[in-house]
């Protein structure tokens, strides 16, 4: 029998040139039943294919990736609030609970704090990032 990845793979065979949207999700979703959406969110991004912000969730491996993806988000805020906001509540909570593991708890709650700072105001978190940015004369996306 075929793993989830594997049947995945097939079932986006071609590629889609179209970021996978919230529908086309769903239905991978119920083809690939029973999946959580936390792994086939997973699953999806380590396809490589394009994924729409609410899709792809927040990804907190990098700085780079966490400000992307939160800024994605704040944009994809303006057409659905709740699903968007329970997104990054998720995120936060994956977050604090990955704090104590982490070997660079400093890092992941600077991560956390980025989280909070864009359940704070939505819409202003891009701006936020690019002020972060000037003011400290170096990029806030690293390591």
């Amino acid at each position: 029998m075929a793993s989830k990845k594997q049947r995945l793979q097939q079932l986006l065979t071609p590629l889609p040139s179209e970021p996978i949207s919230e529908s086309r999700a769903a239905e991978l979703a119920q083809a690939l039943a029973p999946i959580s959406a936390s792994y086939l969110r997973r699953l999806l991004r380590e396809s490589g294919v394009p994924l729409v912000a609410t899709v792809e969730g927040v990804v907190q491996d990098s700085f780079k990736n966490l400000a992307r993806t939160l800024s994605a988000l704040s944009l994809a805020y303006e057409h659905s609030p709740q699903q968007t906001r329970a997104l990054v509540l998720e995120a936060k909570a994956h977050a604090k609970l990955a704090l104590s593991k982490d070997p660079h708890p400093a890092d992941r709650q600077r991560k956390i704090d980025w989280i909070i700072r864009w359940l704070e105001n939505p819409p202003v978190f891009p701006l936020w990032i690019q002020l972060q940015q000037r003011s400290t004369g170096t990029p806030p996306l690293e390591p």
